[in-house]
């Protein structure tokens, strides 16, 4: 894949493999890369016609369907900068609109392509606000396009953060970003010419967004299903996936969770996963259990042991940051949790310790991205955890002015900062935790994830969704926050539940001030990844009178 303009490259891709399929499977909608290119020099004239130029940027509000990528590719022929935007995920429109509308004032975008397909639903709740305009006004056959010379360093996307530990960042990308990561992850991954992408992560994330251009613009076929699709009816869709005939496809850890919660064994034996080369795992922590659930559930379908591909990266990075060799075993290492979170010391244990957790292999940097750990002091040594910091030509240059806030986003020295936390063991990355989510009680550093997975798999757990948080007593005296997901909050056995935990964590990390908070199913706000959003959190515990004092994100 070369670095050009993202629609010089479609243009490239359409005379190459212009029959190439772009299938959309819940709309029962299909195109050509040759359709994309065509429908896409069009919709640029109508984006000229609505007065977009050079260097504007230009929502896209659109689910997975045509329209999309018509909209992507138009705005990157008119030299605008294309700003995918989050949908409603329920019936709350309004909540959602409030979220929105502080996006588009502080990225200072002000005109939006909505889909027809959505048109009923949010432009009234959008009313008064950007100039609203219809995909299909865009396509206007009879306006020649703009002809107009993009350089490779203009913004081409901005991709806004998940907003798991603050609000979202408009990360500006440009077309040299992304061809640098596209052509990484195919090479990282050894794509090839008979491999086909299925997936159903939303195009307005950066995982479901450059999974499927690495795809596209490769020449090869792709699948994009509905996550309302998926969410609704996850083993409907698994079967679709198997019947595609799909290679690669790309979930956070909570999707590969859903489908072992959902597809029972004697389900799993049924289908035909031998196909499936690459499955991607990334966007939130990677549970070594739930991989090794996945595969065991699906192996008698054929499902290869090196088919889990575990990732870590970030919108900063364009996508892709470390990824292991193609069909490799996961890598799974224990270390000592105590000296982990109290010295910065990740010391190997053995798997049964009592005190030891479980981490992921991440895989090494791909091709073209430089990775080191640091602290204030330097560089850390081989088993020293500190923040993960990252450059290279795929890394952006900056937050969008008006959504950084005050973020830090490079050293002195030229390193992107990560705000994450890890560890390297002879190239490997091990992600431990982030470090704005590190929990201070009592004079000792806990990640939240010592106390979450210490209590998710208890029966009463919903659906194994709990988040820790901290907190301070009324006296102002720290303590962790335990919000647990349950059934029904107000049910005796309740009680009992609440004890249960108590104790699996005393057992556990010793005496610690805890307070456990359950609330009903769906309480816990998550991003469109599956990331906890914690300042959300906070403030719908408070809403429902269980307040989190001095709770931090």
């Amino acid at each position: 894949m070369s670095t050009v303009p993202l629609h010089v490259h479609l243009e490239a891709t359409a005379r190459r493999r212009p029959a190439t399929p772009i299938h959309f499977p819940d709309e029962d909608e299909s195109l050509t890369a040759a359709d994309l290119a065509t429908r896409s020099a069009s919709a640029a004239a109508g984006l000229d016609a609505h007065g977009v130029r050079p260097g504007d940027r230009v929502g896209i509000l659109a689910p997975n369907a045509p329209e999309f990528l018509v909209a992507l590719f138009a705005c990157s022929r008119v030299g605008a900068a294309a700003a995918p935007l989050s949908l409603p995920m329920g019936a709350d429109v309004v909540d959602w609109a409030v979220r929105l509308r502080g996006v588009l004032a502080a990225g200072g975008i002000e005109r939006v392509v909505v889909s027809h397909r959505l048109a009923d639903r949010v432009t009234p709740a959008l009313a008064d606000g950007p100039l609203l305009i219809d995909d299909r006004d865009l396509e206007r056959a009879d306006v020649a396009a703009p002809v107009r010379t993009v350089d490779v360093d203009a913004p081409v996307v901005v991709q806004f953060t998940s907003g798991s530990t603050a609000r979202p960042k408009g990360v500006v990308l440009t077309h040299a970003n992304v061809g640098h990561c596209l052509r990484a992850i195919a090479t990282a991954i050894d794509l090839r010419d008979d491999d086909v992408h299925g997936a159903w992560l939303p195009l307005f994330h950066d995982m479901g967004l450059f999974g499927a251009l690495t795809a596209i613009l490769h020449g090869n076929p792709a699948h994009l299903w509905s996550p309302a699709g998926f969410v609704r009816r996850p083993a409907r869709w698994l079967a679709a996936f198997a019947a595609s005939g799909a290679t690669i496809c790309a979930m956070p850890n909570f999707g590969y969770d859903t489908l072992v919660a959902t597809v029972d064994a004697e389900q799993a034996a049924r289908l035909d996963l031998s196909h499936w080369r690459i499955a991607f795992d990334g966007a939130e922590a990677v549970s070594a259990t739930a991989s090794a659930a996945f595969l065991e559930r699906f192996t008698p379908a054929g499902l290869r042991p090196g088919v889990l591909m575990p990732a870590y990266g970030m919108a900063e990075v364009t996508l892709a940051a470390t990824l292991p060799p193609p069909g490799r075993p996961l890598r799974v290492e224990h270390v000592d949790r105590a000296l982990a979170a109290g010295t910065g010391e990740a010391v190997p244990v053995a798997p049964d310790d009592p005190d030891a957790r479980a981490l992921v292999g991440l895989g090494s940097p791909v091709p073209g991205l430089e990775l080191r750990i640091a602290d204030d002091d330097g560089p850390r040594p081989d088993g020293g955890i500190g923040e993960i910091q990252l450059r290279g030509p795929m890394a952006t240059r900056g937050y969008l002015a008006g959504t950084a806030g005050d973020t830090e986003l490079y050293t002195a020295d030229g390193w992107l900062r990560s705000g994450d936390l890890g560890y390297l063991r002879d190239g490997e990355l091990f992600f431990t935790g982030r470090r704005k989510e590190m929990v201070t009680v009592a004079g000792r550093n806990l990640y939240p994830a010592d106390v979450e997975d210490l209590v998710r798999d208890l029966p009463g757990v919903h659906r194994g969704r709990c988040v820790a948080l901290t907190g301070t007593d009324d006296d102002g005296r720290e303590r962790i926050e335990l919000v647990v997901e349950t059934a029904d909050p107000r049910d005796p056995t309740t009680t009992a539940l609440v004890e249960t935990l108590r104790a699996r964590v005393a057992a556990a990390l010793g005496a610690l001030p805890l307070v456990v908070l359950p609330v009903p199913p769906r309480t816990i706000p998550r991003t469109t990844s599956g990331k906890v959003r914690r300042l959300d959190t906070r403030d719908r515990v408070a809403a429902l009178g269980r307040p989190v004092p001095g709770a931090s994100a």
